[in-house]
């Protein structure tokens, strides 16, 4: 018996029999290899800054947790900017533009309505005054 260490870190033990003068057998016992599961994805992005940190479910693979940090460049420190739990599969950067637009609704309802009840007055001034 020798034991010994394959290429790829797992220890194997390599066991010779000779049943008969004519014939040897060698059998190498190894290790089962490790499964890796994914729990977690740092995307860095340099040319605008920011930081994005992925948590996953071992079991599932699932993202569990989404965190986006605007780094400050010159002095080193990190600002969390969000923290997402998904319920979908949507972006962070989704996350923000169906924010930025769910507030912006509200003006452009009242802008609408403003342009409409402005047509409908032109349009009974035509028909009544000339």
């Amino acid at each position: 018996m020798s034991e010994f260490t394959l290429d790829d870190g797992r220890k194997a033990e390599k066991v010779e029999n000779k049943p008969d003068s004519l014939t040897k057998v060698t059998e190498v016992f190894v290790e089962p290899k490790t499964q890796k599961k994914l729990a977690q994805r740092v995307i860095e992005h340099y040319c605008v800054c920011d930081r994005d940190t992925e948590t996953f479910d071992e079991v599932t693979g699932e993202v569990v947790s989404r965190v986006s940090e605007r780094v400050c460049c010159d002095q080193g420190r990190a600002e969390s900017l969000y923290s997402v739990k998904p319920s979908s599969d949507k972006s962070p950067m989704q996350l923000i533009v169906e924010d930025k637009i769910n507030s912006k609704k509200r003006y452009d309802l009242y802008a609408f309505a403003a342009l409409v009840v402005l047509q409908v007055l032109v349009l009974a001034y035509v028909v009544f005054v000339m």
